[in-house]
């Protein structure tokens, strides 16, 4: 009795291991760079697989839906019985703070039926950036003298690997005179934009703002008031000095600014 009740159990296993997906056609989207969430001016890659169990694949379409509506992506003839391809979707900027984005990927069979599936993915809207306070010192003080924006934290030049002090002072040691001249070890660029404006600084004025500006591999003469965007082949966000200070006692020569980061 028990070597029949296994034999039907193995049979439906098996049975079960045998059956086809009875739809004329399939369509997978699997997301090549997942993240929690996205930001605008960042790249979704997905990777589309589609074939067809009967006829061919006439048509595979791509939408988003979200508050704002549907939006299509992609619309394109295709007329085989499988594909793969990679499709980027650029992430544009929103007004939300946060937004579900819906993609909905459909493949049209020659049959006259479709199948579809969809995948949702979180986008960080145009938010302000937070501001963050540093005091960085003239280099000759030897501490505290450079800004690690990986790190957001001011650093040690002297005992910091080079590859985390991104925008530090280069004055000259022996002379103890503040140069009020900015240099980077990691290839950071600086673009002085007095006009920009900090106080709503967001995702999208920093970046186009950067994108759009004449960059600079040192910065002279940072004075009080001065803005200046930093990023290296993308923005990394903006900078406010408030205040040089060039003191009597060159031990506290010093610059006090605002950050304003992308991450």
């Amino acid at each position: 009795m028990k070597k029949i009740f296994y034999f039907i159990i193995l049979s439906l296993i098996i049975s079960s291991c045998n059956e086809k997906d009875e739809s004329d056609a399939i369509i997978i989207a699997k997301t090549i760079n997942p993240k929690e969430y996205y930001k605008a001016g960042e790249t979704i890659i997905f990777e589309i697989e589609s074939f067809a169990n009967k006829g061919i694949i006439n048509s595979i379409d791509i939408n988003t839906i979200t508050s704002y509506g549907i939006t299509s992506l992609l619309d394109t003839i295709i007329d085989n019985e499988e594909t793969n391809f990679l499709f980027q979707y650029n992430v544009p900027q929103y007004d939300a703070d946060t937004l579900n984005v819906q993609f909905k990927f459909k493949v049209n069979c020659s049959t006259g039926k479709s199948s579809e599936m969809t995948k949702t993915h979180y986008i960080l809207g145009d938010i302000y950036l937070n501001p963050a306070e540093y005091t960085m010192f003239a280099s000759y003080k030897n501490e505290k003298n450079g800004f690690s924006i990986s790190r957001n934290e001011i650093i040690d030049c002297e005992t910091t690997d080079s590859t985390y002090i991104d925008l530090y002072d280069y004055s000259n040691d022996s002379t103890m005179i503040l140069s009020r001249e900015w240099r980077s070890m990691t290839g950071l660029q600086f673009a002085r934009f007095n006009d920009f404006d900090f106080e709503n600084a967001n995702y999208s004025s920093v970046t186009n703002a950067y994108s759009n500006s004449n960059k600079m591999s040192k910065l002279l003469n940072v004075n009080n008031e001065d803005i200046i965007l930093v990023g290296k082949e993308n923005a990394l966000g903006v900078i406010k000095v408030i205040n040089v200070f060039d003191e009597t006692d060159p031990m506290q020569d010093r610059y006090y600014f605002v950050f304003k980061g992308l991450n």
